[in-house]
């Protein structure tokens, strides 16, 4: 078995983390109201809470004093098949590679949903960006105010998160409305040197 699907299947292989994923799959929640809920310590369910976001399991955002919680419904998409043979040398071996990587990048640089430090490396700096982007609808447009209030929560700096994302492409202003391309081209990291 590839070495990556080992410590996933040794998250899911205990009982109380099938109960937070159970629980987290009818609604997002917090560590207090989750151990209320499924009549635990609060320092349980943040114990095995850490293993499951290390696992990429679960994921994690700061509203107000409490992180929230949800789980990863893209993981869950995933067949059994792709996690047990993704050592064939396939597309998909190299796919999940990249994704671990890219959650190991956003465990180190937002352990609890917040970037506090952005990344010196452009190739970390840019999964960053791709996780704070992930927080806009393409669906609909915003106003600079509406931009900076999704990206402040996530980053200090959102005026400079906000002009990457036009630099880059992701977005267009024009008027002081933004929109949301969506599908950008994430490819060309030489703009991250801004």
């Amino acid at each position: 078995m590839n070495n990556e699907a080992l410590p996933i299947f040794k998250v899911l292989a205990d009982e109380t983390r099938l109960k937070i994923l159970r629980a987290l799959d009818e609604k997002e929640s917090y560590v207090e109201l989750l151990a209320e809920r499924l009549s635990l310590t609060p320092a349980t369910v943040s114990f095995h809470m850490k293993k499951l976001l290390a696992a990429g399991l679960v994921d994690a955002r700061r509203e107000q004093y409490y992180t929230i919680y949800s789980i990863r419904r893209e993981f869950f998409r995933a067949t059994l098949q792709s996690l047990i043979f993704q050592s064939d040398g396939g597309e998909t071996a190299e796919e999940l590679r990249e994704e671990a990587y890219r959650r190991k990048v956003i465990r180190a640089f937002m352990p609890d949903g917040v970037c506090r430090t952005m990344p010196a490396q452009l190739k970390k700096r840019l999964i960053i960006y791709e996780e704070i982007f992930s927080h806009f609808d393409p669906k609909r447009a915003y106003t600079e105010k509406e931009v900076n209030a999704v990206i402040a929560p996530i980053h200090e700096d959102f005026c400079t998160v906000r002009r990457t994302f036009i630099a880059l492409g992701w977005m267009t202003r024009s008027g002081g409305v933004y929109t949301v391309n969506p599908k950008p081209d994430k490819s060309d990291l030489t703009l991250l040197r801004l």
